[in-house]
Formats: C-alpha cells, structure tokens, sequence
C-alpha cells in the first residue's frame, strides 16, 4: 500500500470519527433522554418516561421535564410518581475524571399518588419489587461493570413543592402537601456510583421518605375516619334517645 492510499484511509477515519463526534454532541439531548428511560426502568421495574432532556454542557447545567414513573402491577393506570423539572448542576471540573461529580439536583413539584388496597400500597409494592430484584440487579451489575464504567457523585438532590394524593379502601381520598426534604452524599468524588447503583439509591431514600408521607397520611385518614363513625353512632344514640 502507498503513501497515498494510506493517507486516504487515515482521512476517511478521521472524518468517520469526527462525524460520530457531530452526530453525538447534536443528538446528545435524545442520547441522554433514552438512557435516563433505560437505567430508571431497569431500576425501579416499571415504565420510566421523559418528556424533555436539555443539556448545556459549557455552563454544566442540565435541565428535564416532565419525568414520569408508572403505578405497579395491580394498581391504577396513572403515574405513581411525576416531576415538572429538575435542574442539575454538574462540576464540569470532573468531566475528563473518572468520576463526573454533581453539585446538586434540584427536583421542582414532585406529585405523588399513593393508593392503598388493603393492607400495602403502591408505594410499598414499587419499593418491595426493587428490594426483590436487588441480589440479581447487582449480579448483572458487577459482571457488566469495567473499569472504564461511567461513574458519578452527587452531593445534595433537594426537593421542593411537592405533593401527594392519596386514595384508600379505608377512607375519603386526599390532597396533601409534601415537606421539602433532601438527600446527600450519593456515591464519593474518589469512586462514585454507577448509573444503575446510582438509581437504585435515588430511589429507594425518596421511596422511603414518601412512605413515611404515605404512612402518616393513611393513619391520620383512619383517625379522622373512625372519628366520624363514632359521632355517627353518637348522633344516632341520642336522636332515639328524644323519640
């Protein structure tokens, strides 16, 4: 082979290889939207959807909206979980490290629907299903993973204005109101966490603060239920009591 055709062949590459550069820095939004699709479905074992995905990569911010998470098996076909926005802040410092590390995440207007039947909720059943599935998940995950493995840390997810409904078997459905609350240190800047373990950690510390929400909300409902029977009997007591 000569120089020439070498050269041609090096060109080609170069150009191949450039081109894939374009074509991922101009479809990085979708990339990034289908991967959050992916990791959240496989994680929390139901559909995981989001309706945008923008990316500034210059200023290290990201921005999504409209991240939904679908009701178990067994449950109503609304969405469990839904999001208006979330806002990432990323050290752009750490994107040529091993570890992409995430100042804060701020997630905006979190709506939740809890629905009792009996004696679990949804909530419980998502929870249960990701515990249930956990051994094998991690299985899958350590003979997947490689030392080349995206890697990230984050330092603080904060969330505010959030609210839940809750729906029961037991008692009249109702709206309330979520208090903020926040989770920190997911993962170390020295190993971080990957995408799945990552996911599997968002989830299950928000999954458990909202159960807690959950489980006052079904017992104050109880209360105020059974509050209201007994002044049913009562009223009834003494209305026969004046015949």
């Amino acid at each position: 082979m000569n120089k020439s055709m070498i050269a041609g062949a090096v060109a080609i590459l170069v150009a191949a290889i450039a081109g894939v550069g374009v074509y991922l820095l101009q479809n990085l939004d979708g990339i990034v939207k289908d991967l959050i699709e992916q990791v959240g479905t496989e994680v929390v074992k139901t559909d995981v959807r989001v309706a945008e995905v923008k990316l500034d990569l210059s200023n290290g911010t990201a921005t999504l909206h409209g991240l939904t998470i679908a009701n178990p098996k067994g449950f109503s076909p609304e969405h469990l979980f839904s999001m208006d926005s979330i806002t990432v802040a990323i050290d752009t410092t750490t994107l040529a490290g091993p570890v992409y590390v995430i100042n804060e995440i701020s997630v905006n207007g979190l709506r939740v629907l809890a629905e009792q039947k009996g004696a679990t909720t949804n909530v419980q059943t998502l929870l249960d299903g990701m515990s249930s599935a956990g051994d094998s998940g991690n299985a899958a995950s350590e003979e997947a993973g490689s030392a080349d493995e995206i890697r990230i840390a984050i330092k603080a997810i904060n969330f505010s204005n959030g609210s839940l409904k809750l729906t029961s078997d037991m008692a009249e459905p109702r709206d309330l109101k979520l208090p903020r609350f926040k989770l920190r240190n997911l993962g170390t800047p020295e190993d971080g966490l990957t995408p799945d373990e990552l996911g599997a950690s968002i989830a299950k510390q928000m999954l458990g603060q909202v159960t807690k929400a959950v489980s006052k909300a079904i017992e104050d409902a109880i209360k105020e239920a059974a509050k209201g029977s007994f002044r049913k009997k009562l009223r009834s007591f003494f209305n026969k009591g004046d015949e």
